[in-house]
């Protein structure tokens, strides 16, 4: 089931002007039920762009954005009611903490949808638990948190909404590789638990690999991939055409692959690393084919 799309979407920067810009051109794009979708591409591509259609922060030049068929843009009630139901999270959401409590920073958004004090404190409380904040630290200044736990409580500042789409703008960006891990599994957990469809931007092609299940290439503005994983990631040479790249364990098994090992191409994790290694080992390092 479709439940967001974007259909023949255009959208142009300082229209009129001297530094008039097409930042998206047709796009048409199906966003599918529990779906994990990721949208990479270059900076500049019309990621970002993209995603503020999608809960009714932009209004396209041309086109419709479609949330279960609907258009979003229909009147103003519409795309006030599609910010609810469309969660977008943008890079460095940390930076938008600014209550004097935790919990007080989770609750804003339910408290903006006019929900009564105890589903709002139900939705805290599960928003906080998905991102692994105990008791405690809703209590705290979220200033007083490390930077990983600020970036995880406002992540739960948008899940509180409880959005039917959930969309993170380069959600592990800047972190070392604990804090990635732990966004990461809390991105999977998440979709898991509630069954949402989780859309995530990402620079990171490792990320990409571990996290999504379709993947949506912008190049200048245009949709120019969409597929599975696997159907993206083996055309490596157009993506580095396009300044982006392949998953490096993909890369060392390319290279190994070119000296006669005879491994499984599809490797884009370090985990299906390891199982394809050990199967090839325990062969005796006899190919699959």
């Amino acid at each position: 089931m479709t439940v967001l799309e974007a259909r023949n979407i255009s959208y142009k920067y300082s229209v009129g002007t001297p530094f008039e810009m097409t930042a998206l051109n047709n796009i048409n794009l199906k966003v599918e039920k529990g779906e994990m979708l990721a949208i990479i591409g270059h900076t500049g591509s019309g990621k970002s762009t993209l995603i503020q259609h999608f809960n009714a922060l932009l209004k396209p030049s041309e086109g419709q954005i479609l949330l279960y068929g609907k258009d979003i843009n229909e009147s103003k009630e519409t795309a006030h009611a599609a910010r609810f139901k469309v969660g977008l999270c943008f890079q460095y959401p940390e930076y938008q903490l600014f209550e004097d409590t935790v919990y007080k920073d989770i609750a804003f958004g339910p408290g903006n949808m006019g929900l009564d004090k105890t589903e709002i404190d139900m939705r805290v409380r599960r928003a906080a638990s998905f991102v692994g904040l105990n008791e405690n630290m809703l209590q705290k200044s979220p200033f007083d948190l490390s930077g990983g736990e600020k970036r995880r409580a406002a992540i739960a500042g948008v899940m509180a909404m409880e959005p039917e789409v959930l969309i993170m703008d380069e959600p592990a960006a800047g972190l070392d590789p604990k804090g990635r891990r732990v966004i990461l599994d809390l991105i999977k957990n998440y979709r898991r638990q509630t069954g949402s469809t989780v859309i995530i931007v990402s620079h990171s092609m490792e990320d990409v690999a571990e996290i999504a299940e379709k993947i949506a290439v912008l190049n200048h503005g245009e949709l120019a991939m969409y597929g599975t994983v696997d159907r993206v990631f083996e055309r490596s040479s157009e993506l580095c055409d396009m300044g982006l790249n392949i998953p490096q364990i993909t890369r060392i098994f390319t290279e190994l692959n070119k000296c006669g090992f005879g491994l499984n191409k599809a490797v884009y994790t370090v985990e299906q690393a390891e199982r394809e290694l050990t199967e090839y080992l325990h062969k005796g390092g006899k190919s699959n084919d």
